[in-house]
């Protein structure tokens, strides 16, 4: 079961196009993996399209005829989603140190891409910068752990596949974990999973030798 989801503050901004690329991407994949937040952005997705039919404006400022042609609009038969809904074609799977996946909708083009190896991790910048975010790819092998970090900014990470403890929680594919300044972790993966990453700032690692790639960690999200 998913644990975590996208605040409703964060699900109408994307309703209404208000997002970064890399978050508006990070949300519709959260959605193929949640019926529930996807229900969501569609009664915005409604409120917003009647909020545009229904102009807040005096009626005698309206063109003639408006409201007849409003009602006509109103009364076509609506088209079921599966009259509407064309064959989906087979998505190329993911292929990495021997795993394969099924990536979302969303990132489906992204599926052969020049990974970064280090230890344990795998990791892939995709070209989605926006407004200062950026978005990765990133891969762990089965007992790989990130050395503890805080954040300068923000930290998304949307659960694609596997599972990952992050202190007393275990989190599953679907799972969308915001983390922030106020945050320091060190998240393991005890099988291995595939995550998407958005970060708008560098990670600042806390503890060990890995406090030396702070002076680095700008290329590293």
């Amino acid at each position: 079961m998913i644990k975590t989801h996208p605040t409703e503050p964060m699900l109408r901004a994307f309703a209404a196009d208000e997002l970064p690329l890399p978050l508006a991407v990070g949300v519709s994949a959260h959605c193929e993996f949640c019926p529930e937040c996807a229900a969501r952005v569609k009664e915005f997705e409604e409120a917003l399209a009647c909020q545009h039919l229904a102009p807040d404006v005096p009626d005698e400022a309206l063109p003639a005829g408006f409201d007849a042609m409003l009602a006509g609009i109103l009364q076509q038969p609506v088209a079921t989603e599966a009259a509407l809904a064309l064959p989906e074609s087979p998505r190329p799977e993911l292929r990495v140190a021997g795993h394969s996946y099924r990536l979302p909708r969303a990132l489906a083009r992204h599926h052969a891409p020049r990974w970064r190896h280090l230890g344990a991790i795998r990791q892939v910048s995709l070209p989605l910068d926006e407004m200062g975010a950026r978005a990765n790819l990133l891969h762990i092998e089965a007992g790989g752990r990130i050395p503890e970090h805080t954040h300068k900014g923000y930290e998304l990470t949307l659960l694609l596949a596997g599972t990952i403890e992050d202190g007393d929680t275990r989190y599953q594919a679907g799972d969308f974990i915001w983390r922030d300044a106020s945050h320091a972790h060190s998240p393991r993966t005890p099988d291995g999973c595939l995550c998407y990453t958005v970060q708008d700032a560098p990670v600042q690692f806390t503890k060990g030798l890995s406090r030396l790639l702070n002076g680095i960690s700008q290329h590293l999200y």
